[in-house]
């Protein structure tokens, strides 16, 4: 599985540097649910959803000059045997420096006729919030862009 997931990495990866659409859908399963940590969860229930979502990721990548994101597998559970679920801790670089502290997010990953997908994402809600455009990259952390707030 490690492997397979390092593959669907770098075409996450992939798609959000290269902002190629088609590589970044051929990752998810649609629906795709999105739980960030103390914050509410959502459901992106189709290809538009999706886009417009990456799209705003993209978008926080070029305001924040992330130029690579690596995710360093921690655990591989199997939740059953068409679901995997990955910890990973995602470190955004930008040119080679780091651009904000490490963070952990799971993915679980069921297995569809077209091979590993993922299915929901978990992760922080400062990431979460600034793949939104609700957080910004202040000091190598996540900021809320309310004044006084962090999004950790």
């Amino acid at each position: 599985m490690d492997v397979k997931f390092a593959k669907l990495s770098e075409k996450l990866t992939g798609g959000l540097i290269g902002n190629d659409f088609a590589l970044y859908r051929s990752v998810f399963t649609i629906p795709l649910r999105i739980e960030p940590r103390d914050g509410e969860p959502y459901t992106l229930d189709t290809e538009d959803a999706l886009r417009k979502d990456m799209e705003l990721y993209v978008l926080a990548m070029e305001i924040h000059r992330i130029t690579d994101i690596s995710r360093d597998i921690i655990t591989v559970i199997e939740l059953a045997s068409d679901w995997v679920e990955v910890t990973t801790v995602n470190t955004f670089f930008s040119h080679g420096k780091l651009a904000v502290e490490p963070f952990r997010t799971q993915f679980v990953l069921r297995d569809t006729e077209d091979g590993w997908r993922i299915g929901v994402v978990r992760s922080s809600l400062g990431h979460i919030n600034w793949t939104l455009g609700r957080a910004t990259i202040e000091q190598n952390a996540f900021r809320s862009q309310e004044p006084g707030k962090t999004s950790d």
